[in-house]
């Protein structure tokens, strides 16, 4: 456990003196002021020299347990020096532990994704051997060589910095990992440092991303088509084929370059697309992401209004995916304010500026307002339903023919099943005089029943019989996405009724609960 600064040492003047002529040699200092937790110096720093005299002064502090801070004060500079926090040594075991895990649970999303990719149910070896190669193994480059690059670069600032801790996620979590981070063990020297750890890893990882999001798009161009009526595996109430991915305006230019389908997007292109998304979000500028240290050293201070902004706009987006609005608490709770560099003082150059507006646009470009969505189930009624009556061909003593449209209105074909049942039956007694079958009367009146079905495809299924029937789920049809559909249900009966009320209901496939469901009530007359 990492405890914070405590007082100066009280060894006497003689440790006091020291630090001040060790900074005095690399800066002039013509004040001193002591306090109990800090030896604040005032100096007079030159601007050509002051990043790297800083930097070697920093280095020697840090051996003998202090940390240098420059800061700029109504026209001045003052150098506060502080104990350093004590630290433990980094666990390598851990990094190993939290690597074979994320492995585990990563190849099994992997698994779970190929099942889903080639249509089947049942799990099997290859499936995970497949989901290995063409999920796991990519997002574990793209997060590895991510934080990596963090890695390879604070330690070319000179900087503290552990190997990578991947995050696992076990199901119903979907891709097996929250991703992974470093852990930068000391404080960052300047604004320039602070900058190029922060966004080597966004830079490079992003770059990884982009072959295999494209050598993804071109497998998904050759993918063999899933039927519309398949759901896919679902474990602990998430479903694995029924899911809608976001398309961020990255994804949309690579994809006027190898068109291809959401529908059937191979598990190499999700791969490229995690690592799109996963890039943008640990650009957004808020605390200790990537965003945060890169805005924080882009415009200093006034980075915290730049984080302010963000955290506000994640809460807004939690009303349109609640990730986003988890997002925000989380970032709330670590907090939104960067701490300064230790010399605050030194200004980028233009060409990390230039960087800078690179990793804003990654983070534009790559960012999905909704990253997964269920279908919403959208389908209604296209005009009124109605009825017509043929001429009943004999047996059949009555007939009609019921007929309605409708219009799937989400993004994506959906495979349609229909239903028909009798709910009351009206039959003449003598005369004028009516009454309802009720009882053995009428469920001897419904066996005589027979439906058939002329479905939008221009196939006919039929006749059954009986007083309530469903379409067989082997004749589910497919609607495209936004069209409309027509549905014909031929029905009659070998037995004479004055009316029949009949219920005809539509219902979608893999549709979320509460939804892709339509009835309407025919009451028809003879």
């Amino acid at each position: 456990m990492n405890r914070g600064p405590g007082p100066l040492p009280s060894s006497g003047p003689s440790e006091l003196d020291r630090l001040r002529a060790i900074v005095a040699s690399y800066f002039p200092v013509y004040e001193t002021r002591i306090g109990p937790q800090s030896l604040l110096l005032a100096v007079r720093p030159d601007p050509a020299t002051l990043e790297e005299r800083f930097d070697r002064l920093r280095q020697e502090l840090w051996r003998l347990g202090y940390i240098p801070r420059l800061r700029q004060e109504l026209g001045e500079e003052f150098l506060e020096v502080i104990r350093r926090p004590k630290l433990g040594d980094p666990r390598l075991w851990v990094n190993v532990a939290l690597l074979a895990a994320t492995i585990g649970t990563t190849v099994f999303a992997g698994a779970m994704i190929w099942l889903t990719y080639t249509g089947r149910l049942d799990l099997m070896p290859s499936d995970f051997a497949w989901g290995a190669v063409f999920f796991a193994l990519p997002v574990l480059t793209i997060l590895g060589v991510h934080e990596l690059a963090h890695f390879a670069m604070a330690r070319r600032r000179n900087l503290d910095a552990t190997l990578p801790y991947f995050i696992p996620i076990p199901p119903p979590f979907l891709f097996g990992t929250f991703g992974a981070f470093v852990s930068i063990r000391e404080p960052f020297p300047d604004r320039k440092a602070l900058f190029d750890v922060g966004v080597a890893g966004p830079i490079v990882g992003f770059a990884a991303a982009i072959p295999i999001a494209l050598g993804g798009l071109l497998l998904s161009v050759h993918a063999s088509t899933v039927p519309a009526s398949y759901c896919g595996p679902s474990i602990l109430g998430q479903s694995y084929g029924n899911l809608l991915l976001g398309v961020s305006p990255f994804w949309a230019f690579l994809s006027l370059f190898v068109p291809s389908s959401f529908v059937s997007l191979h598990p190499l292109a999700l791969a490229g697309w995690v690592g799109v998304l996963v890039t943008a979000i640990n650009l957004l500028p808020a605390g200790s992401l990537d965003g945060g240290h890169v805005f924080r050293a882009l415009f200093g201070e006034r980075a915290r209004y730049v984080s302010y902004v963000a955290a506000g706009l994640l809460l807004v987006l939690g009303f349109f995916y609640y990730g986003w609005l988890i997002f925000a608490i989380l970032v709330l709770f670590l907090g939104l304010r960067h701490p300064p560099p230790l010399n605050d003082v030194s200004p980028l150059d233009r060409k990390r500026y230039l960087v800078g507006a690179l990793a804003a646009g990654i983070l534009v470009s790559g960012f999905v307002v909704v990253p997964l969505a269920l279908p919403p189930g959208n389908v209604a009624f296209v005009g009124a339903p109605y009825a017509a009556y043929p001429t009943p061909t004999p047996p059949a003593a009555i007939a009609s023919d019921l007929v309605f449209n409708f219009s799937n209105g989400d993004s994506i074909p959906h495979a349609y099943v229909v239903t028909a049942s009798v709910e009351s039956v009206t039959v003449s007694t003598g005369g004028n005089g009516t009454a309802l079958l009720t009882g053995a009367n009428l469920t001897a009146w419904e066996a005589n029943a027979s439906w058939t079905f002329v479905l939008p495809n221009g196939s006919t299924v039929g006749p059954i019989a009986g007083g309530s029937v469903g379409l067989p789920g082997a004749d589910a049809f497919t609607v495209d996405a936004s069209r409309v559909a027509t549905v014909k249900v031929l029905f009659s009966d070998t037995e004479t009724a004055r009316g029949v009320e009949i219920l005809v209901g539509l219902s979608q496939d893999c549709a979320p609960s509460g939804a892709g469901h339509l009835d309407t009530l025919f009451p028809t007359a003879y």
